[in-house]
């Protein structure tokens, strides 16, 4: 049970024997675990207590949520792979939600007349690019604002390729890409107007704008950047 005197926090308490017991198989996988009330009654804890032990849970893999009907065990073994940490698609698919992408903007580039965004691609020259940008939703509820910029090596991606579905998995599944390094940049702040009005929130609502360049073999400039700008209560980035 939960030991109040104790020096560590209470939502970690009750995050650990929750933890307990979905890997001793008492809740099994996919099944429902307590409601909240349930939760603060059997430990005698609050509601805030509650919220956020199963706020880390589901950041951790270890349970997902379902709209409307309640929070399920999604695994009593929780790994990450490489592609989660890199796919929104994905990472929220393993939480047993559903995301929807919608394609606003899509051309083919030459970033040589703003500064701002040949300095953000890292790019050693001005070269040809593929530019993406989507918004991410999930119950039609906008959660992030995606730009993505391929280097234009790949002939009509746009037509090759299904662009409402994980950009990732074209990447690793269909193109076959080496990757050779990684690099992400994460920041916490308040939205734009323009911000405001595609994520469908007000200016005082915190969103993460994270930065990725994704470098391959055989390339010196990055094959891939992204500007993600998302909902700052969805996951916590590091």
């Amino acid at each position: 049970m939960i030991d109040k005197y104790k020096h560590i926090p209470l939502y970690i308490q009750l995050k650990d024997l929750i933890i307990e017991k979905i890997k001793s198989g008492q809740w099994e996988v996919n099944s429902q675990i307590p409601s909240e009330k349930e939760l603060m009654k059997t430990y005698e804890v609050g509601r805030a207590t509650v919220r956020e032990a199963i706020s880390v849970l589901v950041n951790k893999g270890y349970i997902y949520k379902k709209k409307g009907i309640g929070t399920f065990v999604a695994r009593n073994q929780p790994t990450i792979g490489f592609e989660p940490l890199m796919s929104f698609t994905t990472s929220l698919e393993v939480r047993g939600v559903k995301p929807t992408n919608t394609v606003v903007d899509k051309k083919s580039i030459l970033p040589e007349d703003t500064e701002d965004i040949l300095s953000d691609l890292k790019w050693i020259k001005p070269d040809k690019c593929f530019y993406l940008k989507r918004i991410r939703s999930v119950d039609k509820k906008p959660l992030a604002i995606e730009e993505s910029y391929f280097l234009d090596r790949i002939e009509n991606i746009d037509k090759k390729f299904d662009l409402t579905g994980s950009l990732t998995k074209i990447m690793l599944e269909d193109l076959r890409i080496t990757i050779k390094k990684v690099e992400q940049v994460s920041v916490p702040r308040m939205p734009t107007k323009e911000e405001q009005n595609e994520l469908e929130i007000d200016g005082d609502t915190l969103v993460l704008d994270i930065k990725r360049w994704i470098y391959i073999e055989g390339e010196e400039n990055p094959f891939y950047y992204l500007k993600f700008i998302i909902l700052g209560d969805i996951f916590n980035f590091s």
